[in-house]
């Protein structure tokens, strides 16, 4: 998974970032409990007690990041592993509202969504890998989960990110984490009402700018992407050119 993510070493360049423009807790099944209820519930190594509506005081869970074991829910913050502005930097900055509400719901991959002590995400902040690791004996896991959210949701790392997560990847005695499933991203030029960052890559334009890698010329069509041309768009080193007619996603 982390071979196929893009590098891009200028990601302070995407600005426009306000945490607003993800939005958060949603009840995407639409049972009375809102995305934190819901990891709460999942996570939880016991019953959870209740009120109103769905909201969760009491149940057991253990802080992946700093080892502490919680019976309070107001003790715990939801973490995104890959933070928010992390996320933005890294390829939601061209995301239209529906995808970065999916993203910070997003409860189609365990490994998206975390139920840690509130001081540990603070500690962690927007960190990336290269600036933040959890106590010794969950790096590896950590790890493993980050590059899965980037997988899935076809973001970009820096080179030093890219370096610590190797690094980090060769020490780990075993890797077992699940590969999920790519997400469905839709690309906007104006997100959130933010800065429009330009046209679109792609689609023989040789406009300098490179859309997600979606995994598959399959997903890159149905989020309308495509064709790439070879020497021209960036893109095309995404995909496998079957017929070599230096066109993919055609």
């Amino acid at each position: 998974m982390l071979s196929t993510l893009p590098t891009d070493d200028l990601p302070e360049s995407h600005t426009g970032y306000v945490r607003e423009l993800f939005n958060l807790w949603i009840d995407a099944n639409g049972n009375g409990c809102n995305t934190r209820a819901e990891v709460l519930i999942t996570e939880s190594m016991s019953s959870v007690t209740r009120h109103g509506t769905c909201t969760i005081d009491v149940g057991s869970w253990v802080s992946l990041y700093d080892g502490l074991t919680l019976t309070a829910a107001g003790d715990l913050d939801i973490d995104h592993v890959v933070p928010l502005s992390e996320a933005w930097k890294s390829g939601a900055w061209q995301w239209d509202a529906a995808t970065r509400e999916q993203f910070a719901n997003d409860l189609g991959y365990a490994g998206s969504l975390l139920a840690v002590s509130a001081h540990a995400n603070r500690s962690k902040g927007d960190k990336d890998p290269a600036q933040w690791l959890p106590r010794a004996g969950e790096a590896c896991d950590y790890v493993e989960r980050w590059i899965a959210v980037k997988y899935r949701w076809s973001l970009s790392v820096d080179t030093a990110e890219r370096n610590t997560l190797s690094a980090t990847l060769s020490g780990c005695a075993t890797l077992s984490e699940t590969v999920p499933d790519k997400a469905l991203i839709t690309v906007s030029t104006n997100p959130g009402g933010a800065p429009a960052p330009g046209p679109a890559g792609g689609n023989g334009s040789g406009d300098g700018m490179t859309d997600p890698d979606y995994g598959t010329c399959k997903v890159a069509k149905a989020n309308g992407r495509g064709p790439y041309l070879r020497g021209i768009d960036p893109e095309y080193a995404f995909y496998r050119d079957g017929d070599k007619d230096g066109m993919v996603c055609e």
